[in-house]
Order: structure tokens, then sequence, then C-alpha cells
């Protein structure tokens, strides 16, 4: 009976204390004084009666022993005071009724709003307290020394919230050690976000020498200073050591592993620095480990022994690497894991399948490689975040039909394949269901009870499914967001299925092979914030008058013709804040029209034509480049107040750049490329400060660079080509220390080689050819380098001198082998504004295999020297051998001499090779012959002798690439090296000889050739005949070898349209360049194999050619002629 009894006394202790009960388990009869002392209190406090849970029942006809939040003991005594969430805003400092409960054991008042009062210093006259809690109660200032003298604590709690990183609550006097001195009973002490502002040795032995018994240790956000004292150690009972968001530094905290209690060590944004102990992770007792958020601690998950107690484990944003250990499977009883954003690699262990008690794990941005497990034995799993690793395979989905309480999904950015099957639709509980940016391939099956599905967002976007959508995605009720751009889903798509979704507030159907029969009739559902449909072959913009919430439209790459309808700018009220219908076919702005507050304005590539709509006052990023537009308004840099972004590349303005344009004091870049516009406004020179891109080339610009570049220049990129600029280039120009684009090409600048700028050491592109640049280019006399430098063009100036080879050994980027080179390997760009990955794409022009060609992205691990048509002389450098990674090479059209060096056979990725028309002599470096990457040879016309070296790729070129060098011989020329005969010139025939059987084959020939021939240039219908036939013919045999053939027919009809609109040529070459670009964002492509197609004016890559992984972009960026590009990440 006594056990039965006893049990029945410890379950209402557990409820009393798990649920908040308040129950007096012996309670006498309130004492009189103590009930008014009470009556008291509520009548001084001011409190919320309406939020208010105690103070509102008290009342003075009952026992106050039975009141809400009161504990009395046998004698009628009130020792226990709860007072928490009660909405008290004042009062307390003058409620002598509180001060008088002399018995009074507990006392909490956290989470009030004392609006900034102090602690009341008469507290101290409760002399009994164990347990006092002014938690989050809005007290502020300096804390009283009275509290010092509470003796008999046991916890105390004064921890609050720091408002905008400043404390509301101080340790300054009394301090840390002058508080605790005497609280020698104290077992728990909660001083979070007081500030406390001591030094590590100070705090820790503070505590260390006063508080002998303390077990919980809570000091986060109080400004401390580290490093940990390892005085700290002599507190052997601590359990729980919280010291979050203070400046710890260092990571030497071995002696924290001595702590044979610990069951919670919470360290995040510490800054701590170093190597995190292992012996930590090894504490038996220990539950929660928290090291979030320390991005320089380094470690790694150790070997976990048998039976470790550990529940959480928080390493998120750290600098963890190395795999994880099979071992923690041991950890049994884990339940939290967080990994994210850290470095590390290796399979996922398989062992992590036996956590049964898991709930969370978020292993996202690592390097994670191999399969992932089941884990269908963690059937509490409901957050599973694997996302942005190098996972691959096919994920074991039938397993999962066990986690029946898996609420949210991530997968996306990996290299899973496979297909995805219709049951993980319906998993009960699940909500989120994110595997964008994989492999997965197929179709995606129907699926049943979809009505019943609670998915709210379903992200399958950037895969390459394939088929119709599965109508069971439009049945599932709950479903708010549905991405599924960058897909090969096919088929149509009407306004009627897409309205079952009444939740829907996000769609993205761009990029697939969809049409979407949107009639501007129907209206879509109200509720939509963004909706994205790209290249989904609309050819009128969808009914979007009633939409109330909508504030991003993409509409672009589609074939909506006609005009801009003035309803649009009225969508959502004029709340829309995103708005692109570029890569289409209209005309203009239907009249009248007001643009709204809008942040993104793209009309890129359409025919809009004459002078250029105002852009809206708020606007961040302006594109109306691709049109016809011809004039610019004078004040248009009045509307660029806040503008970011402004593109008018490839109109045809005409006129002055207006000098309003740098009242555009937030302008980071500026696109006015490919027009006929003149002059530079001085001030856009010297209020350089915020721009970073100026692209000004082909224009019509004339005259001197006026004006002074300033000391805080951020200029990037600064292209100038093809303009009539002349004098020289201005000194001031080094203060743009950011610099890593600069192009001058193609214009008329005298000047002497730019050695001032070698200070500027983030130069990746030097484009000086065709000006009339002199002198040497070695500046042995300045300091500086450019140890980023990728891409140098001197082509065509009047440079003279020796090549310098010290200059050479500076040019580091060009000497890393392929490896590094793929490892940094990214497209050189200009990322603005931050965290919206709105960007600005780089484009060069680089003459490789004596062809012109520009490259609308450059990567970083493209390489390229072209010194040709200069006067440079003496011998080609030794240095020229150590640019491993260089592409292209041209040094012809000088005055060189001496012998080709034999280590330029080290450059092994080089593709194109051009030494003619130097002096160069000797033998052919026989290495030559093992670069097999090279496309394209060009030793002509110089003084070379001896064999061509063999090698297959070597003799693959035409004889053309060794004429001109008389004492050459050998394959591919016909000189045979072993007749010496046949060295020297042959005589010609005699005049007086005749070759009758040579004679009578040729008239045979022609005689035959004109009998086919002549009917078909006279006779219509013969020719057309021939042209079916031969086409027929073309079409069957071209694309074997992957080429594209053109019909006759497609032909004339193309050369109609170019007789009808002179703008037509320009447009379709945008257009395929626009879809190659894509491409090569969506996938992997060729570096730099490529060559002219049938026009000689684009550039098509051999697929043969070794490729690269593309950097991660979205499928849905888009490059404008002007290279300028507007991609849009929306993280969900």
């Amino acid at each position: 009976m006594r056990i039965l009894l006893l049990s029945w006394l410890f379950l209402i202790l557990f409820l009393a204390n798990f649920f908040g009960i308040d129950m007096v388990l012996v309670s006498g009869q309130c004492q009189s004084d103590q009930q008014s002392l009470l009556l008291q209190l509520k009548s001084s406090l001011k409190f919320d009666v309406n939020q208010s849970v105690h103070l509102v029942k008290w009342s003075q006809n009952t026992d106050c022993c039975n009141w809400s939040g009161i504990v009395c003991d046998a004698g009628g005594l009130v020792t226990d005071l709860n007072l928490s969430f009660e909405s008290i805003s004042g009062g307390i400092e003058n409620s002598t009724g509180l001060f008088g409960l002399q018995y009074l054991q507990r006392l909490n008042l956290a989470f009030n709003s004392f609006n900034a009062t102090q602690i009341p210093s008469r507290l101290a006259n409760l002399t009994n307290l164990t347990y006092l809690n002014l938690s989050n109660a809005g007290f502020a200032g300096q804390i009283p020394v009275e509290i010092s003298s509470m003796t008999r604590l046991v916890t105390l709690d004064l921890s609050t919230l720091s408002f905008l990183g400043s404390a509301l609550l101080k340790l300054e006097n009394p301090n840390l050690n002058e508080l605790v001195q005497d609280l020698k009973e104290l077992r728990e002490l909660y001083l979070d976000g007081v500030n406390i502002s001591a030094q590590g040795s100070e705090w820790c032995q503070a505590l260390s020498s006063s508080l002998p018994n303390l077990q919980v240790l809570s000091l986060s956000g109080c400004f401390l200073s580290g490093p940990v004292h390892s005085s700290i150690a002599d507190l052997r009972s601590l359990s729980v050591i919280r010291l979050d968001q203070n400046n710890l530094s260092s990571a030497d905290l071995d002696f924290m592993s001595g702590f044979s209690n610990l069951t919670s060590l919470r360290l995040s944004f510490c800054g701590l620095i170093g190597v995190f102990p292992e012996k930590i992770f090894r504490i038996q007792t220990l539950e929660t480990l928290d090291l979030s958020n320390n991005r320089l601690l380094d470690g790694s998950v150790p070997d976990l022994p048998e039976n470790i107690s550990l529940r959480t484990l928080m390493l998120p944003d750290t600098n963890f690497s190395g795999s994880l250990p099979d071992s923690i499977g041991n950890a049994k009883k884990l339940s939290r894991v967080e990994l994210a954003r850290c470095n590390f690699s290796g399979p996922i262990p398989t062992s992590m399948s036996k956590l049964t008690e898991l709930v969370y794990l978020d292993l996202s941005d690592n390097n994670f490689t191999g399969q992932i497990p089941s884990f269908h034995t963690s059937r509490n799993l409901t957050h599973l975040d694997l996302s942005h690793n190098v996972l691959s395979g096919q994920i074991p989905f039938t397993k999962w039909k066990q986690l029946q309480n898996l609420v949210y999904v991530d997968l996306r950015s990996n290299s899973f394949n496979g297909s995805i099957p219709p049951s993980l639709f319906v998993l009960p509980s699940l909500q989120k269901l994110q595997l964008a940016n994989n492999q997965f391939e197929g179709q995606v099956r129907e699926f049943s009870n979809a009505s019943s599905s609670v998915l709210d967002t379903i992200d399958l976007s950037g895969n390459r499914l394939e088929g119709p959508i599965p109508k069971s995605v439009f049945e599932i009720n709950t479903l708010k967001i549905l991405l599924l751009s960058s897909n090969k889903f096919n088929g149509t798509i009407h306004l009627d299925t897409i309205q079952r979704l009444r939740n829907l507030t996000r769609l993205e159907l761009s990029y697939n092979s969809l049409r979407v029969n949107a009639s501007s009739d129907s209206p879509f559902l109200p509720q939509i914030t963004t909706l994205k449909l790209a290249s989904c072959n609309l050819s009128v913009i969808p009914n979007l008058k009633n939409q109330l919430k909508l504030f991003h439209l993409d509409l672009s790459q589609n074939q909506i013709s006609g005009k801009v309808p003035n309803w649009i700018w009225n969508v959502s009220n004029g709340s829309l804040t995103h708005l692109n219908l570029s890569s289409n076919l209209l005309m203009g702005l239907q009249e009248p029209y007001s643009i709204p507050d809008l942040s993104v304005l793209d009309l890129h590539q359409n025919h809009l034509q004459g002078k250029i709509p105002q852009p809206p006052a708020t606007a961040v990023y302006v594109d109306y480049s691709g049109n016809n537009f011809s004039s610019i308004p004078p004040d248009i840099g009045n509307f660029l107040k806040y503008t970011m972004f402004f593109s008018l590349s490839n109109n045809i303005l005409e006129g002055v750049i207006p000098e309003s344009i740098c009242n555009a004091t937030y302008l980071q870049v500026l696109d006015l490329s490919s027009n006929n516009l003149s002059g530079i406004p001085k001030c856009s020179i010297e209020r350089m400060g915020t721009l970073v891109v100026l692209n000004l080339r082909r224009n019509n610009l004339n005259g001197t660079i006026s004006g002074t570049f300033p000391e805080n220049c951020g200029l990037q990129t600064l292209d100038l080509n093809g303009n009539q600029l002349e004098g020289v280039v201005p000194t001031s120009l080094a203060n743009c220390r950011m610099l890593e684009v600069l192009d001058l090409g193609n214009n008329r600048f005298n000047d002497t080689f730019p050695c001032w700028l070698k200070i500027v050491s983030s130069l990746r592109v030097l484009v000086l050819r065709s000006n009339q640049f002199y002198g040497k280019i070695g500046c042995p006399e300045v300091d500086g380098n450019w140890p980023k430098l990728q891409i140098v063009d001197l082509a065509s100036n009047l440079f003279n001198g020796s090549l310098p080879g010290k200059c050479l050994r500076t040019w580091n980027a060009m000497m890393v082998d392929e490896d590094e080179a793929q490892s940094n390997f990214k497209h050189l760009r200009f990322e603005f504004l931050g965290l919206s990955h709105l960007y600005y794409q780089d484009a060069i022009t680089v003459t490789s295999k004596g062809l012109e060609m520009e490259l609308v992205k450059i990567l970083t691990l493209f390489t390229s020297i072209d010194l040709s048509c200069n006067k440079f002389e003496g011998p080609i450098p030794d240095e020229m051998g150590l640019f491993k990674s260089l592409y292209v090479l041209n040094l012809s059209h000088s005055a060189l001499t001496g012998p080709i060096p034999s280590n330029i056979g080290n450059l092994r990725q080089l593709e194109s090779l051009d030494l003619s028309m130097n002096s160069l002599s000797g033998e052919i470096p026989p290495q030559l012959a093992k670069l097999n990457f090279l496309s394209f040879l060009n030793l002509s016309y110089n003084h070379l002798t001896g064999r061509i070296p063999t090698g297959t790729q070597i003799q693959s070129f035409l004889p053309t690439s060794f004429e001109g060098n008389e004492g050459l011989c050998g394959p591919p020329l016909v000189t045979n090296c072993t007749d010496s005969e046949k060295l020297q010139p042959s005589a010609p025939a005699s005049s007086n000889e005749f070759d009758w059987q040579f004679i009578v084959t040729g008239i045979g020939f022609g005689i035959g050739s004109g009998a086919v021939v002549a009917p078909i240039m006279f006779s219509k219908k013969a020719n057309k005949w021939y042209d079916n036939h031969i086409d027929k013919i073309l079409l069957v045999i071209l694309p074997m070898l992957g080429l594209v053939y053109t019909t006759s027919h497609q032909r004339r009809i193309q050369a109609e349209e170019i007789l009808d609109d002179k703008n037509t040529d320009d447009e379709d070459d945008h257009d395929d360049e626009y879809e190659l670009e894509n491409e090569e964002f969506r996938g992997r492509y060729c570096v730099f194999c490529s060559k002219l197609d049938n026009t000689r004016k684009k550039v098509i890559h051999d697929s043969k050619c070794t490729c690269h992984d593309s950097p991660p972009i979205s499928s849905s960026s888009y490059t404008s002629s002007s290279s300028s590009s507007l991609a849009g990440f929306d993280q969900s």
C-alpha cells in the first residue's frame, strides 16, 4: 500500500512539473496577513485584465491558498508566487505587498513588460528565496548589488532578450564576481543577454571560485571574451553549458572533456577558431552538442563509442570536414542532426539507417557522394534535407512508404537519377517535396488518392522529366507552390486545369516543351504571387486583370506580338514588382500607360521602337536592349535614382549620351553598347564611385577620354571597344583597383603600354588590339604584377622590342594545371544586389584559329595570348612554356627570330598556335606533335628546316600551315625528306611541249559537265528538280555527321525576309546565340572547340571536343545581345 501511495505521489509531482499545473499537496488555510499582502500587490500592479491568467482571478472572497499562481505551506504561509505571462507593465517598485511576503521561497515574474524599469533592490528583503526568475520581464539597467545578499538562492534567472545587439540589463557595478561571490548554494545561473563584458580569465575565475555546486551555466549573448579559461574545469558538477553568441575565439577546450556529468554544450556564434577537441564528442553523458555558425572552426566527427547518449548534434556553418564515421550508428538516441554548409565529404554511412529515433536530418550544402541510406527504420523522421551535395544513384523511394511522419524532403542540386514513383506524392504527412536540379528522367506517372495528399510544395524543376504533366498533380487541393521549369514536359495545359488548384500561389512552367493555353478572356486564380511561363508557346498575354497579389511575372521567350496592354501596369493594384516580357515580338506599348513602381523591368529583345519608355522611379533593374529604340530622353538619369542595372545596348540610338545619366547615383551597370552614340559625359568618369560595369563598345565615340577616374573607383569592367577614341589612356584609371576587364580595342589610341596599370592586381582581361600603341611592354621599372591575367590581346599595334620573360612569369593564371583550373571554373561576371542573383555577364571578342569570334561568356579557365601584327623581335622566351592552361597563342606577323622553344610542348591545353610570318629558324620541336588538343596550327613563312615531326595530330594539318619554309620536308608537305632532288625547285615545263592526254581529258570533262549543268542553269523546272533531290540527299547524310543543313527552299525564304526587314539577320543571329547560351547554362559545353557556320558569321561548337560541367546557374537565366543577364532564383 505504501508503494502504491508513493507511486501516486511521484505521478502527481511529474504532472505538475511537466504541464505547469499549480497544485497544492499540503496547504493550510491562508493567513489573513498573507491574503492582505497579496491583494495589496494586485492593486499596485498595472496589468492587462484581458490577458491576465492569475491576477484577474484573485478575489478577497476566496482563500488565497487556492488562488491561481499561489502555493502555501501547511501553515497557510505563501511560499510560491508565479506571475509569469501576466502582461504586467508597472507598479512593482512600490509594491509593499510583494516585499512583505517574508516566507516566499519561489518568485516567478518572467515574461512581463515592466517597460525598462530597474530591478527593485527591495527584492533582497525576501531572504528565504531559493528560486528567482525575472527573465524577459522588461527590466533594464544595472542589476542591483542587493541581489548578491540572497544567499539561499539555488536558481537565479535574470536572462533577457537583447535589442538590436544592445543589452537591456548590465553587470558593471556590481560586476559578475561581486554578484555571485556569496551565492554559494547556487546551482542554476541564467544571465543570457546581460551585458557582462568580461575577459575569459575574469568571468571563468569568478564563477569557479564562488559557485562550487553550479550545475547549469547559461551566459549566451553576454559580450564575453575568450578564450575560455581552464579554471572553469573546477566546476565539476556542470551538466549544462550555454555560451552562445559570445566572442570566445579559441577552440582550445580540451579541459571540457573532464565534465563527467555534461549533458548539454552550446557554443554557437562564438567566433571559435582552431580545431575542436574530438574528446568532447565521446563524453558518455553528452546529449546536446551545438557548435553552429563558427565559420573558422575546424574539426571532424570522430569514431563514437557504443551506448553514447547523444541526441542532438548541430554543426551547421562550421568548417568541419572529412567523412562521417560508420560508428555514428552507435549514437542510437540521435534525434536531430544538422551538418549543413560544412565541408563534409565521402558517402553517407549506411549505419545511419539504424538511427530509429531520428526526427530531423539536415546534411545540405556539403560534398557528400554516393547513394543515400534508405532511412526506412527511422519511422519518426519528419525533416530530411540532403540538398546541394554530389549524391547520385537512385533513391530507395519504395522503402519510404514506412516514413509515415515525413513532412519535409529536400534533395535539390544533386545527381540523383531514375524515375520518381507516384507513391511519393501521397505520403500521408508530406508537405514539401523538392527534387530540383537532379537527373531524374522518364515520365511522372499518375497517382491515386491525390485529393488526400497534404503537399503544399512540389519542386521538380531542372531535371529530365518528360511526357505530359500528370493530371493528378492538379487534384492536390493543398498545393500552393508548383515548380516544373527546365524539364522536357510536353503537351498542352489548359487554364481551367490550373484553376483547380484553389490554393496555388506560385506557378513555374518555364523552359519545357509545353503549350499553355491561356486565353486572354479567361482569368487566372486571383491569389497567384509568382507566375513564370517563359518559353511556353504563349501567343497572348494571359488575362491577369483580376490579380490581387501578383508581384513576379515572367512571360519571356514566347511569341507574344502586338502592343503591351496598358492594363498590365495596374495588375495587383500597381503592386507588381518584377515584370519580364523579353524575347517576344512586341511592337510597342498601348497608350495611355503609366508604369508602376516596378523593381525589375525587362523588355529586351523585342521590336519596340521610338522613344524609350520612362523607367519606373523605383526600378533597380531596367533592360531595354535588343530593340529599335532611336532616342534617349535628355532627362533619363532623373528616373534612375535607385537603378543599379540599366541597358540600352543593341538599339539604333543616336546623339550624345545625356549628362543626366550621372544623376543615377546607385548605378552599378551601364550598358549602351552597339548603338551610334557619341561623346562620353565627363561626369560619368568622375563619378565612378558606384559604377562597376561601363560598356560603350561599338558606338561612334570620338575624341579623348576626358575627366579623372576617382580614387574610390569601383569599376570592374570598362569596355570601349569599336569606337574612334584617340589620344592617351588616363593614368587615373589605375585608381580602379578592382578592374577585371579592360577592353580598349579597335580605337585610335596613341600611347605607350600602360605599365602604370600593373598596380591593379585583379586584372583578368586586357585588350588593346588595333590601336596605335607603341614602345616596349616589359615595364621593368614598375612594381606590381597581374597574377589573374587570362586574356591578353595586344595585336595590330606598333609595339617593339623583345618579349619580356620576367613579365610573363607573373601571369600565374595561365600556369595552373587543368585540375586547378577546373576547381576555379566559373563565368566572369558581376553579380549585383547580393542575394537577388541578378548579374551582368561580361563578353569579349577574341581571334583564334584565324577567325574573330565573340565569347559571350568568359570562362575563368579560358586563357589566350595574342601579340600578333606588331614589331616584336628576338627569340620567343622560354617562359611561354610555363602557360600550361593556355588555349590560344598567336605571335604571328612580327620579327621574332631563333628556334621554337621545345617547352611549347608543355602547353597541353593549347588549341590554336600561330607563329607565322616571322623569322623563326631551326627545326620544329618534336614536342609539338604531342599537343593532342591542337586544332589550328600555322608555322608558315618562317625559316624553319628539317623534317616535320610525326604525330597523328600534326600530320592532320594542311600543307598551308607549313608553306613558305623552304627547308621543311615530310608529311603533310609533298616534299620527301629522302629525295634531295625534290628539295630543289622543279624546273618549269617547256612551253613548246603539249600534254595531249591532259588536254583531251579536260575537253571531255568540260563537254560532259556542260551537258549536265546547262539544263540546270537555263531550265527552272530542271533547276527545281535538282535542288529537291540534292536537298533530300544532304538532309540524310549531314545529320549523321552532327551537322545541320538548310534546304534551298528555306534559304530562299530567308533571303526574301532579309529584303523585307533589314534587321532580320541580326535578330536571327541573336536568337540562335541565345538558344546556345541557354543550352550552355543547363548542361555541359565545350570550352573553346569551335568553328564558323556556313555563313561565316556565327560560331558553332564541335560536340566531340572536351567538355566541362557548367557552374550552377539557374535554367531560367538568359543573356541579351549586350551580354547582360538577368537570372531570378527563388528560394523555397
